[in-house]
């Protein structure tokens, strides 16, 4: 390549900084989307399951898979106590 080319926005603007109000559709746990897809996609909940085998179960109660992801999305978010994962609820 014997040229570089040159962006259309110059460097002056391209550093400029906006100062104005937050936009009210993001939100602190917006990166926990990726974790969760990144998640179902590795397939980690079926994998953690197979590992650690049958749980008491309750009708509407969460797999050990299941329970272990939330617990470490929990951790993720910031959370000390098991009662962060019914407030991230």
């Amino acid at each position: 390549m014997n040229r570089l080319r040159r962006s259309k926005v110059s460097r002056k603007q391209a550093s400029r900084v906006r100062v104005g109000p937050a936009d009210g559709s993001l939100t602190g746990m917006a990166g926990l989307v990726a974790v969760a897809k990144l998640v179902d996609r590795v397939g980690v909940v079926e994998a953690l399951d197979e590992r650690v085998g049958p749980v008491k179960r309750r009708a509407r109660g969460l797999s050990g898979g299941e329970l272990l992801v939330g617990m470490a999305t929990a951790q993720l978010a910031g959370q000390a106590t098991l009662a962060g994962l019914d407030r991230l609820r």
